[in-house]
């Protein structure tokens, strides 16, 4: 499944209201990513625990991952 601009828009927009502070989203390989802060990525989590958080090291952030294949 890809992901339209607005899309990616609406859903940065959501996540960041959820999130109380700005977010940045990124699909990669089917798989939505919202960067943010370690609180950021939490709230995500806590609103919607069935996906992923966690650390990128290699990113050097938190992200809070959700698989658009399913």
């Amino acid at each position: 499944m890809t992901a339209t601009a607005s899309q990616i828009d609406r859903t940065q927009r959501d996540y960041s209201a959820i999130a109380g502070e700005q977010v940045t989203i990124e699909v990669i390989g089917g798989v939505l990513y919202a960067y943010g802060s370690e609180l950021a990525t939490l709230r995500l989590f806590r609103k919607m625990p069935n996906m992923r958080q966690g650390f990128s090291s290699n990113m050097e952030t938190f992200y809070f991952a959700v698989d658009l294949t399913n």
